[in-house]
């Protein structure tokens, strides 16, 4: 395993673990889990599948599949991270401190979907 396939996977890990610690943490203290919360969860999902596939080197599904996906996450992200941010002061807080340690998580996606054709079958490539 390379250098950068480790530190993928390692980013992948800590991402995963404090995502899933931080939701587990929030509906144990009573946080709501409403359908936005779910479609949350779904796009989380997807975005965390796609990290690990580009870490893994893996490819998982159709590639036609992750094209769209990661436009349809970047869209959702901003459509929410936009009046997150404008909520206040601490709020713009948090999303400025998060914002950096999840990017990586969306140059995983694109470089997943369009910069690595060695994962998909040739037939896939040229779509």
């Amino acid at each position: 395993m390379t250098r950068i396939r480790r530190a993928w996977t390692a980013y992948a890990t800590v991402l995963s673990a404090a995502i899933v610690i931080g939701e587990v943490t929030n509906v144990a203290g009573g946080g709501r889990v409403d359908p936005r919360t779910l479609a949350n969860w779904v796009l989380t999902v997807v975005l965390l599948v796609a990290t690990w596939g580009y870490a893994l080197r893996k490819p998982l599904g159709p590639r036609h599949y992750w094209r769209p996906a990661f436009w349809v996450l970047l869209f959702a992200t901003l459509v929410t991270i936009v009046p997150a941010a404008l909520a206040g002061r601490a709020a713009m807080i948090v999303v400025a401190a998060l914002l950096p340690f999840v990017v990586p998580a969306f140059v995983a996606t694109y470089r997943y979907a369009y910069r690595s054709p060695e994962l998909w079958p040739a037939e896939e490539t040229s779509q």
